[in-house]
């Protein structure tokens, strides 16, 4: 199997992972603001059972033969441990070009959070820690990953008000094998949900057709030790929301423009589609 084929079955096992099942806004059970949105680069803290496809164009994409067009995509899937909602793990797989050039396909380096757990689950208030590791499963001749095998320590913040949401992230990793490097990430993300008829807060399942939402991400990224010391990446992500709350599905566009002049792109349109899906009935399936 060459590896165009591969990209291809990988894309269709995602798509068919999302289509084995529709649920609701948030996962059935989980009483979270509906005002909450997933964001197109920021994570949010809220654990659920969750199933994503990221899809993204880079323009301008620097290489050592200077600059081109390439895609990047990914996997994203979640799962609850427990009826609170305040356990969790996620696995993140990407699939790209981004490697040394554009023929070079494959799968990245794949990034599992083993733990995620809430130390405030309100509805509209959630923090969330998590422990991550990213394997170096993307060839490092090919440019697809980095060889380094990473560790690093997150923390989540959630708040929504009526129609508005705020989320922050932040993260420190740093590698346990291979070349000794560490880095922070820093991101918030703002947004309005056209929500009707909310009072002192947004419905989990609004009663409406459709959903509209507007959203701003900044993510920042600070080199700690190694290659990226001292270098600072900063991006702003404009993106639109609309969510079909009886089903579940939501679908999402945004572009990532960097405002920084030390840029490893001119700018990326991203497109997501995901929704939640309840990992405990594919034995009753």
């Amino acid at each position: 199997m060459n590896l165009r084929e591969s990209g291809i079955r990988f894309l269709i096992l995602g798509a068919c992972v999302l289509c084995s099942g529709l649920a609701a806004a948030h996962e059935e059970g989980a009483d979270f603001s509906g005002a909450i949105i997933e964001a197109l680069r920021a994570d949010h803290a809220h654990i659920e059972d969750e199933q994503r496809l990221n899809f993204g164009w880079v323009d301008g994409l620097r290489t050592d033969s200077g600059k081109r067009g390439a895609f990047a995509s990914s996997i994203e899937l979640a799962a609850a441990w427990d009826a609170e909602f305040r356990f969790g793990s996620e696995i993140f797989i990407p699939f790209s070009n981004t490697g040394n050039d554009s023929d070079s396909f494959g799968i990245g380096d794949i990034e599992f959070w083993p733990i995620k757990y809430a130390f405030i689950n309100r509805p509209e208030t959630i923090l969330t820690g998590a422990l991550s590791f990213v394997f170096p499963t993307g060839s490092e001749s090919r440019g697809l990953g980095t060889g380094n095998t990473v560790m690093g320590g997150l923390l989540f913040f959630d708040q929504a008000y009526k129609n508005w949401f705020f989320g922050l992230n932040g993260e420190i990793e740093g590698t346990i094998s291979g070349e000794s490097e560490a880095e922070a990430e820093l991101a918030a993300v703002v947004s309005y949900s056209f929500i009707r008829g909310t009072q002192q807060k947004a419905p989990t399942v609004p009663s409406q057709r459709f959903v509209p939402a507007l959203s701003l991400e900044v993510i920042s990224e600070f080199g700690l030790q190694g290659e990226e010391d001292g270098e600072t990446h900063v991006s702003v992500v404009p993106g639109f929301h609309l969510w079909h709350p009886n089903s579940g599905w939501a679908a999402r566009v945004g572009v990532e423009v960097p405002v920084t002049s030390n840029r490893e792109s001119d700018f990326t349109v991203l497109f997501q589609i995901g929704t939640h899906f309840d990992w405990s009935k594919m034995g009753r399936l």
